[in-house]
C-alpha cells in the first residue's frame, strides 16, 4: 500500500510539524508540489543550510495554505498565499507564494549543482539569521520544470546522472533525487534492534510502501520499477534509482532538535555498504560512488526514485507492485 507521506516545502526545516500529510497529491516532474521547493544558503557563498551543520533547523516549521493547491498541483494565482515559516523565540513569518515579476536571481550551491535561485528578500533573510545566528538568505527554485535544455538552464537543476534510465529528471532542493521511498516494515524491524524506537521522519521520505513485505524485502529489488495503481485503470510508475545512503540528519530529533547516536549507530551494524553487499545491486558494484573508500562503512535505508510519468494524483491506500 502506498503512502504519500507528504512534503517537506523548504529543505532542511524541521519534518516533524512541517510535514504536510495531504490524503493525495500531484506528482510533477521535480516531485510533490512545493517538496524542498527552498532552501536555506549562507548569505556569502549562497552554499545550502541543513540540519547536518545546524541541527536547530529541525524546530523550524513550515507551513502551506491550502489556497496553495490548485490545478495540477502548484499554482500562483492567488496572491494573498504564503508559506509560513515558524520558530521557537521569535514568533512566524510569511513569504508570499506569487513570484515577483522581475525577481532577484541569486547564485547558490545545493551539493555538486550551482545555479540561480530567487531570493525571497532581506525580511525573511533577517528572520532566519536572527534564528540561526548566521547571515543566510532563503532562496525559491525558479526554474521552469519539464522544459526542454535542462542541461543549458542556470535556474533548474538535474537529477543525479547516471541512475536511471529515462533521457532527463529533474529535481529542486532535494539531495539528488525526486522522491525517497521508505518501507515501514524495514522501519520497524529497525525499531526492533533500538531501545527508543524513531519515527519515519527521522529519514525525511516523501513517499512510505506499508504492506505485506518483509522487512528489507527491498534490498533484493535492484534496478526495478514501483507501479501505484490509481483509480480507474490508471497508474504510474517510479523508477527505483539506487539505495539511500544515509548522512548525519537521521541523528536529529525533530521534535527538539538534539543529536542522538541512534538510529545510525545500530544500522551501522547490519546497514553498511560492506553488510549489503553492492555486487547484488549490479551496475552500483561498478559506479565511482560505490567502489571502496567510505562508502563501505555508509549506512542505507530507503530508495532513491524518479517519476516515469507525471501529471497523476496518488492517494493514501493506493496498491502498489514491484515490476
Amino acid at each position: 500500500m502506498c503512502r504519500p507521506y507528504g512534503y517537506i516545502p523548504s529543505k532542511g526545516v524541521g519534518a516533524a510539524k512541517s510535514r504536510a500529510r495531504r490524503s493525495k497529491l500531484w506528482i510533477r516532474t521535480v516531485g510533490f508540489p512545493y517538496d524542498r521547493c527552498w532552501m536555506i544558503v549562507t548569505e556569502a557563498e549562497g552554499r545550502f543550510v541543513t540540519q547536518r551543520q545546524e541541527p536547530k533547523l529541525a524546530v523550524i516549521e513550515a507551513h502551506m495554505p491550502e489556497a496553495a493547491f490548485v490545478g495540477d498541483g502548484q499554482a500562483e494565482a492567488d496572491s494573498a498565499a504564503a508559506l509560513t515559516l515558524a520558530a521557537p523565540g521569535i514568533g512566524s513569518i510569511k513569504v508570499p507564494l506569487k513570484t515577483q515579476a522581475t525577481p532577484a536571481w541569486k547564485h547558490v550551491r545545493c551539493h555538486d549543482w550551482k545555479g540561480d535561485a530567487i531570493d525571497e528578500g532581506d525580511v525573511v533573510a533577517d528572520w532566519l539569521s536572527t534564528f540561526l545566528k548566521q547571515r543566510v538568505r532563503l532562496v525559491k527554485y525558479g526554474g521552469v520544470p519539464g522544459a526542454a535544455g535542462l542541461d543549458e538552464d542556470c535556474h533548474r537543476r538535474s537529477s543525479a546522472k547516471g541512475w536511471y534510465s529515462g533521457g532527463q529528471s529533474e529535481t529542486a532542493f532535494s539531495d539528488a533525487f525526486p522522491f525517497l521511498v521508505t518501507f515501514q516494515a524495514s522501519l520497524n524491524d529497525l525499531n526492533q534492534r533500538l531501545e527508543a524506537p524513531v519515527s519515519m521522519n527521522r529519514f525525511r521520505p516523501n513517499i512510505v510502501l506499508d504492506g505485506e513485505q518483509a522487512p528489507w524485502a527491498e534490498d533484493e529489488w535492484g534496478m526495478r520499477n514501483i507501479r501505484v495503481q490509481l483509480s480507474q485503470g490508471n497508474a504510474v510508475d517510479l523508477e527505483l534509482c539506487k539505495p539511500c545512503s544515509r548522512c548525519t540528519v537521521p541523528l536529529v530529533e525533530q521534535e527538539t532538535a538534539e543529536k542522538r547516536l541512534q538510529p545510525i549507530l545500530a544500522m551501522k551494524d547490519f546497514r553498511t555498504g560492506k553488510h549489503l553487499g553492492f555486487d547484488k545491486f549490479g551496475k552500483y558494484a561498478d559506479t565511482p560512488v560505490y567502489r571502496g573508500g567510505t562508502v563501505i562503512n555508509t549506512t542505507f535505508f530507503g530508495w532513491d526514485a524518479v517519476p516515469m510519468q507525471i501529471g497523476s494524483v496518488i492517494s493514501v491506500g493506493n496498491s502498489v507492485t514491484i515490476r
